[in-house]
């Protein structure tokens, strides 16, 4: 019986010395992606129904982590901060938002509610991070979008989209307004794009 104590002790004094020497979780901070602060058109919707696709991207980019290029072509995230989603997720509901918010269309959904389209918005992720170059910081996003006719599959037309939006302020919170007004904007080029590229196509 007191060699049974005795090993108990000793077993329960190693899993307290085990516990006293793992690390402790790190505080994480959750952020959301601001809202689409864009103006309703002053142009009549176009008579179609678009599905946004979630955009493909690298694998680095397929995490709800906000990502930074500190140097060079090093890629890595920001500690103790994290997105409500994956990237493209994460731009795909904000390009939504923004669509939405515009009128420009009779409707418009994303792939996950399956609804008949007439056109599709696809799009590959290259780029949605902190980008560092000398004494300059940008929020940086990369799209490479194509617009598609899903009944024969074709190709209306294919652009590719950069946007810069220079920071001043490095902290994460900075950071997130940053990508958040790189966000607007290539809503807003994607929105002129789409408009007119269709309107064109309607009118041949």
């Amino acid at each position: 019986m007191t060699r049974i104590r005795l090993a108990a002790g000793l077993l329960g004094l190693t899993l307290m010395s085990a516990c006293s020497v793992l690390p402790e979780s790190e505080p994480l901070t959750t952020y959301q992606l601001p809202a689409p602060r864009l103006a309703t058109s002053s142009q009549p919707p176009l008579p179609h129904s678009l599905r946004i696709i979630t955009p493909t991207a690298s694998y680095s980019l397929q995490t709800p982590r906000i990502m930074v290029t500190p140097e060079g072509n090093t890629l890595t995230s920001y500690q103790g901060a994290r997105w409500t989603d994956p990237n493209p997720v994460l731009l795909r509901e904000h390009l939504v938002q923004a669509f939405q918010q515009s009128g420009s269309f009779k409707s418009v959904s994303t792939e996950v509610h399956a609804l008949q389209t007439d056109i599709q918005l696809y799009s590959d992720l290259r780029q949605f991070q902190t980008l560092y170059r000398g004494d300059s910081v940008s929020a940086i996003i990369e799209l490479d979008a194509k617009l598609v006719d899903p009944g024969s599959r074709g190709v209306i037309a294919s652009r590719h989209f950069r946007v810069s939006q220079p920071l001043t302020d490095t902290a994460v919170p900075a950071v997130v307004d940053g990508l958040s007004s790189a966000a607007d904007t290539l809503a807003q080029q994607l929105l002129d794009w789409s408009r007119a590229t269709l309107r064109q196509d309607q009118a041949q």
